[in-house]
């Protein structure tokens, strides 16, 4: 700095203007994120997961919704996908495994599950 011995970092004069310079960087790097009273949105399905995700990019494109946000929502969108198919294939599974232990007779079957010769 001109006429002084010290950086802008360093000099003692200089010490609440730097305080107030970082509360206000501090303040303005706080993450915008909708607020308690935004709508709960239902995530019950991809299709619901796919609005969610066109809503907050929308969101972001405007400047409603910090990027940082925006990033939490799409991670949490892909482990909430992730977990529906999981359920979806523990459900066909068990499904396939009632079959199994319970065939039904077909057309060309008695109760019994045999063909007649």
């Amino acid at each position: 700095m001109a006429r002084s011995d010290y950086c802008y970092f360093h000099d003692p004069d200089k010490a609440d203007a730097r305080r107030e310079a970082q509360a206000a960087g501090g303040r303005q790097n706080r993450a915008r994120a909708p607020g308690p009273d935004a709508p709960v949105i239902e995530v019950a399905d991809c299709r619901d997961v796919v609005r969610l995700l066109a809503r907050t990019i929308n969101e972001v494109r405007r400047g409603e919704v910090d990027p940082r946000v925006a990033n939490t929502v799409g991670y949490l969108s892909s482990v909430a996908v992730r977990a529906m198919e999981q359920g979806d294939l523990e459900e066909r599974v068990a499904q396939i495994e009632s079959a199994l232990r319970n065939p039904r007779p077909t057309a060309m079957s008695d109760e019994h599950g045999e063909i007649p010769a």
